[in-house]
């Protein structure tokens, strides 16, 4: 490819991103003139137009939106490889999406000891409940719970999800529930939706009743969430039942604050996926990031109990 060729596709990706020929000129340190001209010029190359221009903005032609999109892939990959050729000692920046319950309550108590091992390695997470779009954002990898297919990008499967009742022993024990689990058709049922945009907020408990063939009046009387670790908290001050992911409990359940009281736990049918843009598979820092990933998740599973704690308090505190 001729240098002049590059430099007008340089001069359209700053452009296209600022949909301004004004801004991109600041940006550029030319004139508004000679952006314009030379977009033009790569238009008459191409044999297609990049930009409707329209009263007072810009817009992108499909195909300009389409060639934006390769670009923006191009110049990733470009910056990629400068940062790995410079930092082959994992030094740089690994930028990571993820949802806020599972950053906060699965990944930060872990993430210490992947700090130890690479310390010269930065690592930036962007948290979000929804999905990361990483042709409009800058990020090298995603962790996402019931993230659907798509096909541009790699998904690797990193662990499973379990669903199951939860709440605070003071709960259970004031229901009876250990004693009397139909009374778990009077409970205040807790329903969250983070980190599952196709899922209805009542799905999970739905779910978790047809699994186990239970009948009970979930949407009766309910609290709802889009931010899990509220309805966790929630469940904790004792406001009601909620259907928990057990990933993303385990550390309530460990202390005491949450407990199951009325099994059994089910597979969510969804897990959490490492999703990443295809080219990015070989990059020694994602490399490294998704090796202790994988790790954590089996020093999890051995070190996970075989039962989880059922019922409210002991008998000498129950009322």
């Amino acid at each position: 490819m001729s240098h002049n060729r590059l430099t007008l596709l340089h001069t359209f990706e700053v452009a296209a991103r600022l949909l301004s020929f004004t801004l991109a000129a600041a940006e550029l340190h030319l004139t508004q003139g000679a952006v314009s001209q030379r977009i033009r010029q790569l238009e008459n190359q191409l044999g297609f137009r990049l930009f409707l221009r329209l009263t007072r903005r810009l817009a992108l032609t499909a195909e300009g939106e389409r060639l934006l999109i390769t670009l923006t892939r191009s110049l990733r990959h470009i910056d990629n490889e400068i940062e790995d050729i410079r930092d082959g000692d994992l030094r740089g920046t690994l930028t990571l999406g993820i949802a806020p319950t599972l950053g906060l309550q699965w990944l930060l108590p872990r993430l210490p000891r992947f700090q130890q091992r690479w310390p010269s390695l930065n690592l930036m997470l962007r948290v979000r409940a929804g999905t990361v779009d990483f042709n409009e954002e800058r990020v090298d990898l995603a962790i996402y719970y019931g993230a659907p297919p798509t096909p541009d990008l790699h998904r690797e499967h990193l662990m499973d999800e379990q669903l199951l009742p939860l709440c605070s022993p003071e709960y259970a024990a004031r229901l009876q529930l250990a004693d009397h689990p139909e009374r778990l058709a009077d409970a205040c049922f807790i329903h969250a939706s983070e980190s599952s945009d196709v899922q209805h907020l009542f799905s999970e408990w739905r779910q978790w009743c047809e699994q186990t063939g239970h009948a009970l009046p979930v949407e009766g009387r309910y609290y709802g969430f889009n931010h899990y670790l509220m309805a966790l908290q929630a469940a904790c001050n004792g406001m009601g039942v909620i259907m928990g992911r057990q990933r993303l409990a385990e550390a309530m359940i460990a202390r005491g604050e949450l407990v199951c009281p009325y099994g059994p736990a089910i597979p969510a049918g969804r897990d959490y996926s490492l999703i990443y843009p295809r080219e990015q598979q070989q990059r020694p820092r994602l490399s490294a990031f998704t090796t202790w990933l994988k790790s954590a998740v089996q020093e999890t599973t051995n070190d996970s109990p075989d039962t989880i704690k059922t019922g409210g308090p002991d008998d000498s505190q129950a009322q």
